[in-house]
């Protein structure tokens, strides 16, 4: 575990640890403070020449004003000269790293390019067959329960995988697979090129692809991500909410995401007049991983629609096309709880909530000024310009690399962090994934005086105006019912 936060995006193709960059920044600072102490110390050389004192009475003697100011500018040359070259060697260090990580990138989809055609080659059944291997264990899950057996086969192959589940290098060979759906499929179908496709098929296309033939096998009665419509309730039927103070940066607004442990997964928050109202929209995370659509929006189903969603591709698909249940079920919440399309908002979110966030903060349509991500699949999601996007990630956190690689965009920040101890055995499945990790790293961020990291900070305080707001949580349920879920 490692409590050094990393920092990429944002426009710049250089990636460091946040102290890098800050110290870069006051090395920055620095060097125009001394080159205008050199600018003073050149006016005043003129004004002796202009009164003729430049030239002392005697050679060497003791206060002469020349002699002090030829060694002052002496010393100002030589420490602007090492701080250009230290603040030089940092930058220059920070674009290593970064074109290190594109190399490696690189690698690892060339790794996958090649071995993608080949596992479809060989494996012509695998999206289908493991989409039904997969549906058929969380559909019988109730009845495997009922008879006394425990968990599930899926639940406990998870368990007895979870150390795999939360290395770095399999998170990375997660995040590249994702995104070569395209070649899996092209050599399932021996064509004689797999990658004629390219780099136009990602995470977003790849889950498109999924739910398409989910929603094929849904004409025949499959339950497998075919998701149905949702609906929203305020936990405060009298809808006065409850006064809240305005967070003070990233860490409090981690603190106030919903866990679904009260069953609300979704909290807004109102902050200014009435007639100039501002909104935080914080979003819960995932609550369940099955793959078969239950009461429960926050779940596998709606994941996989909100990256589908960033695909151009899932406005062709004839079945399933609509958009995840959490991200229609936030925007029901929005409507009714007063937020006009031109009013400003900041979306926050943990997991597939992080998803919805940064879908919102994408979205034309509304006055969006940020989202925040903790966790969230959201390297593949469109941004908008001038709209930032700060993502939170761990390097042990699979949830995130299931977004893909995704693309480049100077309105994405993202901030990585290691939070797991080598050979420490931990008892949740995806512990690098848990909120409470996501709290304290967001904490790190309000810590850190990195400038694109306090542009964040700035954007809450210029959200909420300093001053308190009004609360109100909502409840979303998907309407199910219990003969499509197995009883859950």
């Amino acid at each position: 575990m490692s409590g050094d936060l990393t920092v990429s995006g944002g426009g710049s193709t250089a990636v460091a640890i946040d102290a890098l960059f800050v110290d870069a920044a006051r090395l920055g600072a620095t060097i125009a403070v001394v080159g205008d102490w050199i600018d003073r110390a050149a006016v005043i050389r003129r004004g002796l020449h202009v009164l003729d004192l430049d030239v002392p009475s005697v050679i060497g003697a003791a206060g002469s004003p020349t002699l002090d100011l030829a060694f002052a500018g002496m010393c100002l040359d030589q420490g602007l000269d090492r701080a250009r070259w230290l603040r030089s060697s940092l930058v220059e260090a920070a674009e290593r790293y970064g074109a290190t990580e594109r190399l490696v990138d690189g690698l690892w989809r060339l790794g996958a390019f090649i071995g993608a055609p080949w596992l479809g080659f060989h494996a012509p059944a695998l999206l289908t067959g493991g989409l039904l291997a997969a549906g058929g264990l969380q559909a019988g899950s109730a009845a495997w329960r009922a008879a006394g057996w425990g968990s599930t086969p899926l639940e406990a192959w998870l368990v007895d995988h979870r150390g795999m589940l939360s290395d770095p290098d399999f998170v990375r060979l997660v995040r590249v697979a994702v995104d070569h759906a395209d070649e899996v499929v092209a050599g399932a179908a021996r064509l004689p090129f797999a990658g004629w496709i390219g780099s136009a098929v990602g995470a977003p296309e790849s889950a498109s692809l999924v739910l398409g033939l989910a929603g094929l096998l849904g004409v025949a009665g499959s339950r497998v991500l075919v998701d149905r419509p949702v609906r929203v309730q305020q936990v405060d039927p009298a809808g006065l909410g409850a006064v809240v103070p305005p967070p003070a940066g990233i860490g409090e607004l981690a603190d106030r995401v919903p866990t679904g442990d009260d069953g609300s997964q979704i909290r807004i928050e109102r902050y200014g007049p009435p007639d100039d109202p501002r909104w935080i929209v914080y979003i819960g995370g995932t609550v369940d991983f099955g793959l078969v659509a239950a009461a429960q929006p926050a779940d596998m189903t709606s994941n996989l629609h909100g990256i589908a969603d960033d695909s151009a591709l899932d406005a062709l698909r004839l079945a399933g096309a609509d958009s995840g249940a959490g991200e229609r079920a936030v925007r029901e919440a929005m409507r009714e709880a007063g937020v006009e399309a031109d009013d400003p908002l900041l979306a926050v979110g943990h997991s597939g909530g992080g998803l919805i966030a940064a879908g919102l903060a994408g979205d034309p349509e509304l006055n969006a000024m940020g989202a925040v991500s903790l966790g969230g699949p959201v390297a593949s999601a469109p941004t908008r310009e001038g709209v930032g996007v700060l993502s939170i990630e761990h390097e042990e956190d699979l949830v995130p690399a299931t977004g893909g690689a995704g693309h480049p965009s100077p309105d994405r920040v993202t901030v990585s962090r290691s939070v797991l101890d080598p050979g420490r055995e931990y008892g949740a499945v995806f512990p690098a994934h848990e909120l409470a990790r996501y709290r304290e790293t967001a904490a790190m961020v309000d810590g850190s005086e990195e400038a694109r990291l306090a542009s964040f900070r700035s954007l809450v305080a210029e959200v909420t105006g300093g001053g308190d707001g009004l609360r109100s949580d909502w409840v979303a349920t998907r309407e199910v019912s219990s003969s499509t879920t197995g009883g859950r």
